[in-house]
């Protein structure tokens, strides 16, 4: 799918995501060997080996993700430092925990270089683009969030207020940042979601066990995050299609709900001030914008089907 350069994209327009005729071929393949095991040996050795082959003939795209992890080591030691000042006891774990999460996201990263097509020229892109990085660093500081729950347990709210607020925030900025500056990719596609439900959830999750939002909200947020991308997986196996993911409305408006919450519920209870007035409010906001997503992913993977 070519950009015609004469014409201009909306604001809030979104490039379509064309099908991953590779992705398709080895669904097709896994099926025609019935599922064995000699044939997920062979889907994942193709996969492998496509994955390999990118990294090596794309110089410039795997000098842009070794720059970035070698970025986020860094951080994490300049952090680590930082948490030596108020948790030295933690120091340590902190730092170990960080840098496996990082390799984790990394490695991912690393396999699926060839996601990184610019989904208006259809070209891979030479660098991971700001919008990726964002992403990919909102799910890092999942780790964080998790950390800084711990913390206020024993009442330092600044890391979990600040580390929450500013990933928060990248949700909005890296969609922005794509469509100005025409650099959507595949990637950034498919991952924004699943990045988003492991940032939400594990935020919600970490705040429900030291008791600032209940546990049923903790695991509604969850459930949000995991249908879809549980569904997404089902209908690429069973039906070897891509979805054609896009942002919608009810999408945007629970995950917007679902952050305003979790920051109010950590920056109220930092200062002091009684979150109990504002949370039914909140809660009831965030139910509907949820109901409103889970209808809109049914009647769109209903009518892809």
């Amino acid at each position: 799918m070519v950009r015609d350069p004469t014409r201009t994209t909306a604001r809030n327009e979104e490039p379509e995501l064309p099908p991953n005729i590779f992705v398709i071929g080895l669904l097709h393949d896994l099926k025609a060997g019935n599922y064995s095991r000699q044939a997920w040996g062979a889907f994942i050795r193709a996969s492998w080996v496509r994955s390999l082959q990118i990294i090596q003939e794309n110089g410039e795209l795997r000098s842009s993700w070794l720059r970035f992890a070698v970025a986020g080591i860094t951080g994490i030691v300049i952090a680590t430092v930082a948490v030596l000042r108020f948790a030295p006891q933690d120091a340590l774990l902190f730092l170990v925990t960080s840098l496996l999460w990082w390799g984790v996201l990394m490695s991912d990263v690393g396999l699926h270089l060839g996601l990184m097509v610019n989904l208006e020229s259809g070209e891979l892109q030479r660098t991971l683009g700001w919008p990726n990085r964002l992403t990919e660093l909102r799910g890092f500081s999942s780790i964080w969030v998790a950390w800084g729950a711990h913390w206020a347990s024993g009442g330092v709210y600044v890391p979990l207020v600040a580390v929450f607020g500013v990933a928060a925030a990248t949700d909005l900025v890296d969609g922005w940042l794509a469509r100005r500056r025409h650099a959507a990719t595949r990637w950034g596609r498919l991952y924004d979601p699943f990045i988003d439900g492991i940032f939400f959830s594990v935020s919600a999750i970490s705040l429900a066990a030291i008791g600032v939002v209940p546990q049923w909200l903790a695991a509604l947020i969850t459930f949000r995050y995991a249908f879809p991308i549980v569904g997404g997986m089902a209908f690429l196996f069973v039906r070897r299609r891509t979805l054609r993911v896009r942002h919608t409305m009810w999408g945007r408006l629970s995950s917007g709900g679902i952050a305003v919450t979790v920051f109010a519920a950590a920056g109220m209870t930092w200062l002091g001030l009684p979150f109990s007035t504002v949370a039914p409010g909140l809660y009831v906001a965030v139910c509907i914008a949820m109901l409103g997503a889970f209808i809109t992913i049914l009647l769109k993977g209903i009518e892809q089907a």
